[in-house]
């Protein structure tokens, strides 16, 4: 790769090819012909209109087409860079050859240039380090000494373009008060420009294991609570089906945590007593097969198979509703973890005689990032009016479920009292 100065070393290499074929011994040499890199309107003013020479103009550059979407910088969860950010790019010159029109200059040296360019079609290492070489010693241009091009990789590769009549005058058109001169177009493809940033590197692989199981991988076809694909409530074991469950070392993947498998399953039922450990929301469940942990200093087991990934609702429930004198507390499980956010609904329970508002919504702040996690919720008084509420709590999008109390639902209920 190369850094921010390899599109001005590549013109600088291009003007040094073409100065080099005109100082060169050549049959119609054209005298005092130089190479300039100027924009084509000051081609027109009074100290160069009667001069010989080329000049090469940077006019586009465009995303390299095959290389673009090659190496796009990737970052961590923590937003640090894995790899270098990369531009690959096409550059297009316009080359414009100008002298006395008699004694056709501009004929001339259009095909020596267009000779050069065709016996160095490709701007190689030892071309670009003695243009570096040739135009360092400059004021203008000495800060090619800092230019790395010469290492890049990929080779810049000169091929010409062509323009039809209508490209070609709308480009000129762009140089108010300018008359066309004699160019042609070529295109350096491909530039690849990188920003130098400093990357997080992985540690090496130490051992490299391998293992090979004649086994097909496991498969579910169904996971939930009480029913096949219900809601899992903390208290409930969760039902997993399917096909080749049980391997040599068999754990159940819930989202972040790795639990073991209740006993008694077979090849097409697993229990999974899910406890507090798995946070409420909706998680993808699988199934691992990992491989026998042997005696010794072995490496330890490691997956070996995967089943597919299937969703299941791990549901919040509030095991006790309280009013104390700073408010509304709550026990909540499985518990708040870090990263989640919780909201508190009361709704006025059916045949309530509450004033004010029928439900009340309290979103709570989300847990910081770190913090353990967070098994008890309160609520100030002067958040939900006085009365009698039935309470529930929204974990990342899912609701704990009231239980029934001589009504459809009843529980958990807190009254508050006037203060």
């Amino acid at each position: 790769m190369s850094n921010h100065l390899a599109i001005a070393t590549a013109t600088s290499a291009l003007r040094y090819v073409l100065a080099r074929a005109l100082h060169e011994q050549h049959p119609g040499a054209v005298a005092d012909a130089q190479v300039t890199t100027l924009r084509p309107d000051r081609l027109g003013s009074a100290d160069l209109v009667h001069s010989a020479g080329v000049n090469v103009f940077l006019y586009r550059v465009t995303p390299n087409s095959a290389l673009r979407a090659a190496d796009l910088p990737g970052r961590d969860h923590k937003a640090a860079f894995l790899s270098r950010p990369l531009q690959a790019l096409d550059l297009h010159y316009l080359i414009t050859c100008h002298g006395k029109d008699s004694a056709l200059e501009a004929q001339r040296l259009l095909g020596r240039a267009v000779t050069a360019l065709a016996v160095n079609p490709v701007l190689g290492p030892r071309l670009v380090a003695a243009a570096v070489d040739a135009y360092a010693g400059v004021d203008d241009t000495a800060f090619l000494r800092e230019s790395d091009l010469a290492a890049q990789r990929e080779p810049v590769r000169i091929t010409p373009t062509t323009l039809s009549s209508d490209e070609l005058s709308k480009l000129w058109s762009v140089f108010p008060q300018t008359p066309y001169q004699l160019s042609v177009t070529y295109t350096a493809t491909v530039v690849l420009v990188e920003e130098p940033v400093v990357t997080h590197r992985a540690l090496p692989v130490r051992e490299q294991a391998v293992t090979v199981h004649a086994a097909p991988a496991p498969r579910l076809t169904s996971v939930g609570g009480a029913g096949a694909n219900a809601p899992a409530a903390p208290g409930d074991p969760l039902v997993l089906r399917g096909e080749r469950l049980l391997g040599p070392v068999t754990r159940v993947r819930i989202g972040p945590v790795e639990l073991n498998p209740l006993p008694g399953g077979t090849s097409s039922l697993l229990s999974v007593a899910t406890g507090d450990v798995v946070p409420a929301g909706l998680h993808p469940v699988q199934v691992l097969h990992l491989t026998a942990e042997e005696p010794g200093d072995s490496p330890p087991p490691r997956v070996a198979s995967a089943s597919n990934a299937m969703p299941v609702t791990m549901r919040p429930t509030v095991t006790r509703a309280v009013t104390g004198e700073t408010g509304v507390v709550l026990d909540l499980t499985p518990p708040l973890f870090a990263g989640q956010q919780a909201t508190l609904l009361f709704s006025r329970p059916p045949g309530s005689d509450g004033i004010g508002p029928g439900t009340v919504t309290v979103v709570l702040p989300p847990k910081a990032p770190g913090t353990p996690p967070q098994p008890t919720l309160r609520v100030s008084h002067g958040d939900v009016p006085p009365g009698a509420w039935l309470v529930r709590v929204q974990v990342d999008g899912v609701d704990s479920l009231p239980e029934p109390v001589d009504q459809p639902h009843g529980s958990p209920a807190v009254p508050l009292r006037p203060s």
